[in-house]
């Protein structure tokens, strides 16, 4: 069980429960209605499909060489903890629950959610593995802002209303966004510490094609991105309660400005705890600043 809890890197899996959820505190508030069923569905559906990317992503980069010189958080593979098959069978059992929690999705969802599954399941491989391979071709950041954003928030979002009102469109690819830049924010934590390294293997990631300066300024961006999409909510009156998210994101910005190497891993919590706040702040500004 450590094992299986080290392969699953606990600090990222916020990245995958949080949008499906504040997805559905931002639907409830605008209709009182519930949809526990879809709502356990997405959540446990993104999870497993979070772990099973992690899993994959453990194994492929040790058969690729890219963890020889690990400065991040322990991987079972490169640390020999676990065989490479068990690590692939706890990808395939992660893939297991996707298929069964993706069926009444799909049923309720309709062609759009096949097709968004099946993408899904093959670049949980894909991210790091196959053809493709994008965190190796420098599309980790676009993979992690298009999945773990906008599809993951607007896509649960359709599922439990079963409808995109026009009114809602613009608030809806804003919060989308918000949580594509959140989880930008953790990856270009890794792929900055593992810069040095990721070009000597030849991973060509974000980081290793942008001179160092510029995707230090890039991340600090990233960070406070979302503060500014909150301009496009109609109801904001209790948005002054989100400042006090800042106290994570500065510190966060101040460590992609100033660390190196196994120093950023603390970049890791706070933007895990950056996530985790801002995402607390807006579930109390939709509950209370919202009315029908």
């Amino acid at each position: 069980m450590k094992n299986f809890l080290i392969a699953a890197r606990p600090k990222t899996l916020p990245a995958s429960v949080i949008p499906p959820l504040l997805s559905y505190i931002y639907f409830y508030s605008r209709t009182h209605r519930h949809e526990w069923f879809y709502l356990i569905l997405c959540v446990v559906g993104s999870l497993a499909i979070q772990l099973a990317t992690n899993f994959f992503n453990d194994v492929i980069d040790f058969e690729k060489g890219a963890d020889k010189k690990r400065v991040g958080p322990t991987r079972v593979s490169a640390a020999g903890l676990v065989d490479i098959e068990r690590v692939k069978v706890w990808a395939k059992a992660m893939l297991m629950i996707t298929v069964l929690c993706g069926i009444p999705i799909v049923i309720r969802g309709g062609v759009y959610f096949l097709l968004l599954g099946f993408l899904s399941l093959y670049l949980t491989y894909g991210y790091t593995g196959g053809r493709i391979s994008l965190a190796y071709h420098g599309l980790g950041e676009l993979f992690v802002f298009v999945f773990f954003g906008l599809f993951s928030t607007i896509g649960s979002y359709f599922l439990y209303a079963q409808t995109l009102a026009l009114s809602d469109k613009a608030e809806l690819y804003s919060l989308g966004s918000i949580f594509g830049f959140l989880t930008m924010a953790l990856i270009m934590v890794n792929n900055l510490r593992d810069r040095v390294f990721d070009a000597e293997v030849n991973k060509k990631t974000l980081a290793t094609r942008l001179p160092e300066k510029a995707y230090r300024y890039l991340s600090i961006a990233v960070v406070f991105l979302p503060y500014t999409l909150l301009g496009f909510f109609t109801e904001y009156r209790f948005f002054a309660i989100m400042i006090l998210g800042l106290p994570p994101a500065f510190q966060l910005a101040n460590i992609l400005l100033n660390k190196k190497g196994a120093d950023l891993n603390d970049g890791l919590k706070f933007a895990g705890l950056h996530l985790i706040f801002f995402s607390l702040f807006l579930s109390f500004v939709f509950m209370n600043g919202y009315t029908i």
